[in-house]
């Protein structure tokens, strides 16, 4: 439900006219606006205040990771195609797998061949795009991809000593306020806007942040980041085709053989090297 949710966020921010830094503002104010009369109740509130300083300093932190994340992500899909975009921005496993064998000797799955042609699809669209003047929408996607691999995590250490309410209560405020701040250094105008892109923040909020976001830092509770991770696989796939169905924009050639390759690559990467002792899991 999550990965449909956020599929829908590409396409949201298409179709409004706003500057990213303000789309993605009243995205999360919204959010966290509708999120606070439940992490207010007595018992929530309790659990606030019984926050250490280090455990909130890393949530502040991460809000400001989810600002940028969310402010690049914008940012690239009004500069390049909605499939280059989405899947750039999630293919942090590979990231964390790079990350995994030169910091942590952690071998990762496929003797890092998933990791070679995953970043061979990275290449091949980024070379798709160099003709149409794209590539700077690719580096932007790129630098959400880095913000996202850390919010997750990050959120994964965290969600393990604090409830979800209170996490993603803090988080979003930081994040809302850091959106704020660039707003502002940006000279972005926060108001007035047309009722029509009122709506689509409200979209937004709703759909891609409580019902995208919010149920992916729940399930960080239970799940590995690993997995966590690339399940956002789907937004891509799920993105591309609400974009050909909605957007009329069918991705080139050169961007699919990539996707793949990244998709492929991902696949391939995802999760530890076995090794030949272990069991294999029954039925």
């Amino acid at each position: 439900m999550a990965i449909v949710a956020i599929s829908f966020a590409s396409i949201l921010i298409r179709w409004s006219e706003a500057p990213p830094e303000v789309i993605a503002f009243y995205r999360m104010l919204l959010a966290t606006m509708v999120l606070a009369p439940f992490a207010l109740r007595s018992r929530n509130r309790s659990d606030l205040a019984s926050l250490d300083r280090r455990t909130t300093a890393i949530m502040l932190a991460v809000g400001a990771v989810l600002a940028i994340h969310f402010y690049a992500f914008n940012a690239s899909l009004e500069l390049t195609s909605v499939a280059s975009a989405t899947v750039l921005v999630t293919s942090h496993p590979l990231l964390v797998g790079v990350l995994g064998l030169f910091l942590l000797n952690e071998r990762p799955r496929s003797g890092g061949l998933g990791i070679v042609i995953g970043l061979g699809g990275v290449v091949v669209i980024s070379f798709a795009d160099l003709g149409s003047g794209r590539v700077e929408g690719d580096l932007l996607a790129l630098v959400g991809m880095v913000a996202a691999a850390i919010y997750l995590l990050a959120g994964r250490v965290v969600r393990q000593r604090v409830g979800l309410i209170n996490y993603v209560l803090i988080v979003y405020s930081s994040c809302t306020a850091a959106l704020f701040l660039i707003a502002l250094v940006n000279g972005s105008h926060l108001w007035p806007y047309p009722v029509q892109e009122l709506m689509i923040f409200l979209a937004l909020a709703i759909v891609s942040t409580l019902m995208g976001h919010t149920i992916l830092n729940w399930s960080l509770r239970y799940l590995p980041a690993a997995f966590v991770s690339v399940s956002m696989l789907g937004e891509p796939v799920g993105a591309s085709i609400l974009a050909a169905l909605l957007l009329a924009e069918v991705p080139a050639p050169a961007v699919a053989l990539g996707a793949i390759m990244v998709l492929a690559g991902i696949a391939l990467t995802a999760g530890p090297e076995k090794r030949p002792g272990d069991a294999t899991p029954g039925p």
